[in-house]
């Protein structure tokens, strides 16, 4: 399953804000791997192609300038070169000179890494060393299905197991699909499938998941689904191992953010400080999962390790707190907090009332509780052509019934955004130069890592969507090149206002031109009446003599 768009922009803010990502290496070398290397380096158009032809690679989407792919690429090389004789590829391609493919596989950064095995894509969960490399591919080329013969076997396996275990007993026609949804998710869970002949005391043909968390007792969650549509559909079966392999109360970091995120529930985050603190309220929260099971996830959170992540989900750094992240929608829903003066004079620990949490979500779930909207202040001044909106002036901006507004969602760190800042200043110096367009167009932008636009499907950064003149206009979404002429048709042929940056640009042009022969005639004009001047001059001298 494709993470939703938004929630791509979420797994990318906490891996490099919150978890700390190593920054490139000063010096760091090529992003590209050599000519001589045993890296296949492919185009868009020859992708898919190879993906057919082969049924095990790994491919890394790169950028040449991200720091990050330069410090991979020599292990890159190396693991390359370890994995020849096994008929495992590794493959680079470049999304800046292939950038509407990367959109389309929805490349939420530099570097991807996917593993591609029987068609079927997932994202790679290994180190970034060449070593990790090899041991992560050779074991993607291992059987992903254990079959067991006897049920002893297996309830052996599932009590040793620290990731949840998936048992196909005999479910009727799911065989095929239940192999292809191993591939796509043996990372994340043991997939076993029961001998036909073995005795069953567990639920026959059927499809089981023994939670990681489950003690010895407990009975497996069983699909209650159609099987005969999973036969269809392997989606089905993929999501509900999803659902049910979240634990009650478990704990984000940087190995279990995605999961909880691919759930598509919405995400309530314990803080605490010590694990003492944790194991006080893991009774509570797990009987909250229990209790809201399929709605709400519970998980921990050290903050020790990833307290700056409260900041994301716009709340103070006052330890322990509690706060809901409704990650489709980018809400967060955060428990009241203290005046800073008022928390720094705290004598002893802050507690959290388990009867005030349990309202809380009572309240989140009901939709009576209200968001906390992150926005930097309303500027008094505009300093730029290009206007900045803030999260608190965003709507009223973009809904301007009487002029076209071109917006630009960006993040600082963003190496596209960078690129585009000048152009898309120099656009906006366009439309200011001319009455006409600067009464009609405005040309904006808004930085997304500190302002919450919660109601605007952002797919990457940059993204930039034109709001038309009208009450009732629709928004449309700039998916051309980042090109200073590609922008402004978009706006002359999407907007309600006709106006043509096109022709006004040349017409500034003429003008300059105009204004520059002019000058330069009259600088001519005057190099050649100077000696008549002078001569002038001394005729006057003459005279006086």
């Amino acid at each position: 399953m494709l993470l939703d768009k938004k929630l791509l922009l979420s797994v990318a803010t906490l891996v490099a804000q919150t978890l700390g990502q190593p920054q490139a290496a000063a010096g760091a070398g090529n992003a590209v791997a050599p000519d001589d290397s045993h890296v296949v380096k492919l185009g868009g158009d020859e992708f898919d192609q190879f993906v057919k032809e082969n049924p095990l690679f790994l491919a890394e989407f790169f950028a040449p300038w991200c720091g990050h792919c330069k410090n991979l690429a020599p292990e890159y090389v190396e693991a390359a070169e370890t994995l020849l004789d096994e008929n495992i590829p590794l493959v680079q391609l470049d999304c800046e000179d292939n950038r509407e493919f990367c959109m389309g596989l929805q490349i939420p950064g530099y570097p991807t890494l996917k593993v591609y095995k029987n068609g079927s894509s997932k994202d790679y969960q290994g180190g970034r060393t060449a070593q990790s490399i090899v041991s992560y591919m050779r074991k993607q080329s291992l059987p992903t299905v254990q079959v067991v013969q006897e049920e002893t076997v297996l309830k052996e396996l599932v009590r040793n197991a620290t990731i949840p275990v998936v048992v196909d007993t005999g479910a009727k026609g799911v065989n095929a699909t239940f192999y292809n949804v191993a591939d796509k998710l043996a990372d994340d869970c043991i997939f076993v499938s029961l001998d036909s002949s073995a005795k069953k005391t567990m639920p026959e043909a059927s499809v089981l998941l023994f939670a990681a968390d489950a003690q010895e007792e407990a009975k497996p969650f069983v699909f209650d689904g159609d099987l005969a549509q999973v036969a269809k559909n392997s989606t089905l079966l993929e999501n509900w191992i999803k659902q049910e392999s979240v634990p009650y109360f478990g704990d984000v970091n940087g190995n279990t953010f995605e999961m909880y995120v691919e759930s598509g529930k919405p995400l309530a985050y314990f803080f605490y400080t010590s694990e003492d603190e944790r194991e006080e309220y893991a009774k509570f929260f797990t009987q909250l999962g229990e209790k809201h099971r399929g709605v709400i996830n519970f998980a921990g959170l050290d903050a020790s390790k990833y307290g700056k992540h409260a900041e994301n989900l716009n709340m103070k750094e006052q330890f322990p707190l509690f706060v809901v992240h409704n990650v489709s929608s980018n809400l967060k829903y955060g428990m009241p907090q203290m005046d800073d003066a008022k928390f720094a004079e705290l004598s002893r620990p802050l507690k959290l009332k388990t009867k005030d949490i349990t309202n809380f979500v009572d309240q989140v779930l009901a939709g009576k509780a209200e968001p906390i909207i992150k926005s930097e202040p309303v500027p008094e001044t505009q300093d730029s052509n290009v206007h900045k909106l803030v999260a608190k002036t965003h709507n009223e901006i973009t809904s301007d019934p009487k002029k076209d507004v071109f917006v630009k969602y960006y993040a600082p760190w963003c190496g596209h955004c960078k690129k585009l800042a000048p152009i898309f200043e120099e656009m906006a110096d366009i439309y200011a130069q001319d009455k006409t367009a600067a009464g009609n167009v405005v040309v904006a932008e808004v930085d997304c890592t500190l302002n919450d636009i919660s109601d605007v499907d952002i797919v990457g950064f940059p993204t930039m969507i034109l709001y038309p003149a009208g009450k009732n206009s629709t928004p449309v979404v700039y998916e051309g090149s980042r090109s200073l002429e590609d922008m402004m048709q978009f706006i002359h042929e999407n907007g309600a206002n006709d106006v043509d940056g096109l022709a006004i640009s040349k017409k500034i042009a003429a003008e300059s031109q105009a204004e520059e022969a002019s000058e330069s005639k009259a600088a001519h004009q005057s190099k050649s009446t100077k000696p008549a001047a002078k001569s002038a001059a001394a005729d006057v001298e003459h005279d006086e003599l």
